[in-house]
């Protein structure tokens, strides 16, 4: 971290140069940014440092720094953020994949959620390499799965797809988010397969995946999913029929009765809804 610092106070020095930085960070201080730092409120830092994202103050690079492994993701994100626009977006992301090559799963969840914010395509073969690595906890290869969706270039589609197959619940659910925000992700084969998942949570997410994605071919397991014991897997199950314009022949009878006698509300209006939008036969 000392080398990395020393890194963005030299690059952040040229960047006192530029004439244009005298008219930026209206708002912010280092006083304030200070004060919510040790306030340890996640509101106020998001808050302080966006108002300070073109503040020129040298010191606040040691008051920042640190916050890439503050307990808070959304501190964490926003640290990297601010930081990227201190001029040593390089050097961040050296320090940060030199995390993944190590064993410690905190580490490697902080550095992914400072990687997904750099936003650099470069990266994702080493998230995607630490995302099935076994030697980081559930939580760490979930946060590799959520750094390639913030990335969300097509070449991070491969990579997540292959961590639906993941042993871990935490690590599917989060890979399905991902590809959510991949655009143009059109291949919802693998979201549907996980529709009738063990996990409530991975089915829930999955049925979402298979209505974004638009993939008519998971009509079957969504209407099997109009069954479920979790109502938020028939409430999400119904919603995407309707996305994905289901054929009538298919989804129409069941839609129907859930429309009618699900015991949930929310499922009823949303088979309701989807009811209308079924495709042809």
């Amino acid at each position: 971290m000392k080398n990395l610092k020393l890194w963005i106070l030299g690059s952040f020095a040229v960047a006192l140069a530029v004439p244009s930085v005298a008219q930026a960070g209206r708002g912010g201080s280092p006083q304030a940014i200070q004060q919510a730092i040790a306030a340890n409120s996640v509101d106020a830092i998001q808050a302080e440092l966006e108002r300070a994202e073109h503040l020129v103050c040298a010191a606040c690079v040691d008051l920042v720094l640190p916050l890439v492994d503050h307990a808070d993701h959304r501190v964490r994100r926003v640290a990297a953020w601010w930081l990227a626009r201190r001029g040593a977006v390089t050097q961040l992301q050296v320090s940060m994949l030199n995390r993944l090559s190590q064993s410690d799963s905190t580490a490697a969840r902080n550095a992914a959620d400072v990687l997904g914010e750099l936003h650099n395509p470069s990266v994702v073969p080493a998230l995607g390499a630490a995302l099935s690595n076994p030697i980081f906890s559930p939580e760490a290869r979930a946060a590799m799965a959520q750094a390639l969706g913030t990335i969300a270039r097509p070449a991070c589609a491969t990579q997540l797809t292959a961590a639906l197959g993941d042993q871990e619940p935490q690590v599917r659910a989060a890979a399905l988010v991902a590809l959510r925000a991949i655009p143009g992700f059109r291949d919802g084969s693998g979201a549907a397969a996980l529709v009738a998942d063990a996990d409530p949570t991975v089915r829930a997410e999955a049925a979402v995946t298979v209505g974004n994605a638009r993939y008519t071919a998971g009509a079957a397991a969504l209407v099997t999913a109009l069954g479920d014991p979790s109502a938020d897997v028939r409430k999400k199950a119904a919603w995407a029929l309707g996305e994905i314009h289901a054929p009538a022949s298919v989804a129409g009878a069941a839609l129907s009765n859930a429309a009618t006698h699900d015991s949930s509300a929310a499922v009823r209006s949303l088979a309701h809804v989807a009811v209308t939008k079924l495709g042809s036969n």
